[in-house]
């Protein structure tokens, strides 16, 4: 089974669908297009750096007045992955970690995050080829619960952490040598 993530939205009957049915995931070209076009307009963004974007000309919270100069951006971007991924605790099931994996893709599909093309075509392959982050059940970042299991999800795109790949626990890094695949800029 096929499933074309589109900007559609998709209901949990069809959830269930590709999850139990183990469906193969595609980029359709209407979800490439608003990808492209959402990230074209951060770029564009980028170049009046005259004006700050709070979480990606400048710091975050309490820091959100503060300017990175433009040669740390990705850094920063680097930084917040790891920073984050404080999980603990118990892993998260590997059928929950894929499909997180398929709805983080999903939600970048949108258009409306400025992610690149490769980053959400790599959640993709991940999930196609059963590469699953390590996930832990509890992160310590207060009410924001979600931003540590995101940045375990993550921190494989940018080679760090690791994946359950073949029934057993390997460093992202690895894995990502074996299939080729280069990890993503922050």
């Amino acid at each position: 089974m096929i499933h074309e993530i589109s900007t559609g939205r998709i209901t949990l009957e069809r959830l269930k669908e590709i999850i139990d049915n183990h469906a193969t995931l595609v980029i359709s070209d209407e979800a490439q297009q608003a990808i492209i076009k959402c990230r074209k307009y951060l770029d564009s963004k980028m170049e009046d750096i005259g004006r700050p974007v709070y979480g990606v000309t400048t710091g975050f919270g309490s820091l959100y007045n503060v300017t990175i100069p433009t040669e740390d951006l990705s850094q920063l971007q680097h930084n917040l992955v790891m920073s984050h991924a404080c999980g603990a605790g118990e892993t998260v099931r590997p059928q929950i970690v894929k499909l997180m994996l398929f709805l983080k893709a999903q939600s970048l599909s949108y258009g409306h995050s400025g992610a690149q093309l490769v980053t959400v075509q790599r959640l993709v392959d991940m999930f196609n080829e059963d590469v699953l982050p390590v996930v832990y059940q509890q992160g310590s970042l207060g009410a924001s619960g979600d931003l540590a299991p995101l940045a375990h999800l993550s921190l494989p795109l940018i080679g760090l952490g690791e994946v359950l790949y073949k029934g057993r626990v390997r460093p992202s890094a690895e894995v990502w040598a074996e299939k080729g695949w280069e990890p993503g800029p922050s």
